[in-house]
């Protein structure tokens, strides 16, 4: 059972503004057992805009359409549905009172621009709108089979909406679909898919897909089944596979943060760490620490470092003396720009580990954007611990070179 999303908007197309609209009825949608095969993002254009709804209602189910509903000139997806479906736009009594009624409530007068928030397709119903002036519009279409619903760009407004008024009326799905997403650090993306083999093949149910960012690795298993439990049946064994090969670099689910984890591990454990920064990670590994109030106690000591230095028995004897009665200790260097024979920008750093039984100092090389570099040596360090505490080995580095 397929969906598509149309974000409506020149200003989305030439990214002044983000659709997040379509990020967010996706998660929807498919959490009641819908397929979104496609996002269009297409700007204030007649013409364009009623292909695509066109081409959209062939291609499936359900088509959602957010923007575009406010009274200015460029609002224009009521012309646009009702051109798209040989539908003539007509005037909702009910739909003008209730606009009336919300600037009466607001002490203004409505300007006459706004009237056209009362117009509609013909065969088609207003959504109410009871956070905003724009109401959605709802239109089944016969042939071919198809809703089309228009809820306001506003993500607030789109939001309540969409609860409040569009939910009850989409069509059952006959597909239950389940996602569970695993977050996972310590290999690269290409390593991570060598070591899953065929799990992340195309055409699986369930299926796979691996993204990347920051260093984090994460696996989404995705199952359709006509039940949940089906689901779930289809998932489990998934799970347990990708557990098994990719073993303790799998700290989490869903959107979990590393320092989060490490964060609640080091509560949990009434373990606490102490820290100094330099520009390698820039003072990253204090932010993420210690901005929950309930649990930034595992944080005895933040300092920024003043003067660095490349030698590695250095940066250990200073991470030792730093941790003093802490469990841990972490220290990064200052970091070095330089640039390759090839031209290539790389950045170098440090950063040593110290704990109990524990004594690291890792090399850091990254060519690309400096806040990036920052994030990866930053988990790294905190990767060290989260295996330490969790009595898993800490040999293997991911995104750096382990020298001790």
């Amino acid at each position: 059972m397929n969906a598509e999303l149309i974000a409506i908007g020149s200003e989305l197309v030439c990214g002044a503004s983000l659709d997040t609209n379509s990020q967010w009825l996706s998660q929807e949608l498919e959490s009641r057992g819908w397929t979104v095969t496609r996002h269009t993002t297409i700007a204030d254009d007649l013409p364009a805009m009623i292909e695509t709804l066109q081409a959209a209602a062939r291609r499936c189910r359900i088509v959602l359409v957010t923007g575009g509903l406010g009274p200015t000139r460029d609002d224009i997806t009521r012309e646009a549905i009702a051109g798209a479906f040989d539908q003539p736009l007509v005037e909702d009594e009910s739909e003008l009172q209730h606009v009336l009624a919300l600037f009466a409530r607001l002490g203004r007068h409505m300007p006459d621009r706004n009237r056209i928030q009362a117009m509609r397709p013909r065969d088609a119903t207003h959504l109410r709108n009871n956070h905003g002036t724009a109401p959605g519009i709802l239109l089944n279409v016969e042939l071919p089979e198809c809703m089309v619903a228009a809820m306001p760009g506003v993500p607030g407004e789109m939001k309540k909406m969409f609860h409040e008024q569009l939910v009850t009326m989409l069509p059952e799905s006959s597909v239950f679909v389940r996602r569970v997403v695993l977050r996972t650090f310590g290999y690269g993306e290409s390593h991570a898919e060598e070591l899953l083999g065929d799990l992340t093949a195309r055409g699986r149910n369930p299926e796979v897909g691996i993204t990347a960012s920051g260093a984090v690795i994460s696996l989404s298993v995705t199952a359709r089944a006509d039940t949940e439990s089906e689901c779930d049946v289809l998932i489990r064994p998934v799970i347990d596979l990708i557990n098994e090969k990719l073993s303790h670099a799998v700290y989490g689910t869903g959107s979990d943060e590393l320092h989060d984890v490490v964060r609640q591990r080091l509560a949990d454990e009434k373990l606490t760490v102490s820290l100094v920064e330099g520009t390698t990670t820039g003072g990253l590994l204090s932010q993420w620490l210690v901005h929950d109030p309930e649990r930034g106690g595992s944080v005895v000591r933040s300092n920024r470092l003043v003067s660095g230095t490349d030698d590695m028995d250095d940066l250990v004897m200073l991470c030792e003396a730093v941790r003093n009665s802490a469990d841990y200790a972490i220290v990064t260097s200052h970091s070095v720009y330089h640039l390759n024979d090839d031209g290539t920008a790389v950045m170098h750093g440090q950063f040593a580990v110290t704990g109990r039984g524990l004594s690291r100092v890792v090399n850091v090389d990254f060519a690309g954007d400096l806040g990036i570099f920052r994030e990866r040596a930053a988990r790294m360090a905190l990767n060290l611990i989260r295996l330490h505490i969790g009595g898993h080995p800490v040999g293997r580095v991911a995104a750096g070179n382990a020298v001790r």
